[in-house]
């Protein structure tokens, strides 16, 4: 009698165990779903632009049924805007990923003391970040034309979409406020004012470039754009 007792809370644990789980699998199989439908959203906006989002062409594109889309987006907007959500926060703005690696950079470079440079040790981050960012701008122009593609479907969606706006504004103010942070490390006087301009520069030359064939594209003078705007910056 007494082992009996103790089977019966056991099964009943084992039971609920079991129903968690498979409703944590669901769970996970819906958000996997609805990540595919998102980056499906991003896809038609790479070669139809955002007018060419709907419900029926996003559900081709992320093969599956019609039906999967209006339930997890009610319309075209909810799509639109849950795609720049994931696009923001997934660090696909291609000038996030400049970012990242420039603060790395400045990590590996030795004696550096931020408000106190010398001359030399300043021309040491001039020389680091103008090849660097002048490398990621040539790489982005090759290889990243899809995600330059969407980032000004997305500034153009932002014009009309209120929503859409508000949530571009924030991420720029994010994106400036990191890079008036490397203008701040270098000492500058108006480090806001000068990451703004660094930040529609350089998307300024990501928008232009895409625009020419990749065969076409002339790296001495992209390199030579960005070594001035970074000279710019921190000298």
């Amino acid at each position: 009698m007494s082992v009996g007792t103790k089977k019966a809370p056991q099964i009943k644990t084992m039971g609920e165990a079991s129903k968690v789980r498979k409703n944590i699998e669901i769970s996970e199989k819906g958000k996997q779903r609805k990540k595919e439908i998102i980056e499906a959203t991003i896809e038609v906006i790479v070669h139809s632009g955002v007018q060419g989002v709907t419900h029926r062409a996003v559900a081709l594109e992320a093969g599956v049924q019609l039906r999967l889309t209006t339930y997890y987006f009610k319309d075209k907007e909810d799509l639109i805007n849950e795609a720049f959500i994931y696009f923001a926060e997934e660090g696909k703005f291609l000038m996030a990923g400049f970012l990242e690696l420039a603060y790395e950079h400045l990590e590996n470079l030795s004696g550096l003391e931020k408000n106190n440079l010398t001359s030399k040790n300043r021309k040491k981050i001039y020389e680091a970040f103008s090849a660097l960012a002048s490398d990621f701008l040539i790489h982005n122009l090759k290889h990243e034309r899809d995600h330059i593609a969407v980032q000004q479907a997305f500034l153009n969606e932002a014009i009309k979409n209120p929503l859409v706006r508000e949530l571009h504004k924030s991420h720029r103010k994010r994106l400036i406020n990191n890079v008036s942070e490397l203008c701040k490390f270098a000492n500058k006087e108006d480090a806001e004012i000068n990451a703004e301009i660094f930040v529609n520069a350089f998307e300024k030359m990501e928008h232009e470039g895409v625009c020419t064939p990749v065969k076409n594209i002339d790296e001495k003078k992209y390199q030579a754009m960005v070594h001035k705007l970074v000279w710019w910056m921190i000298m």
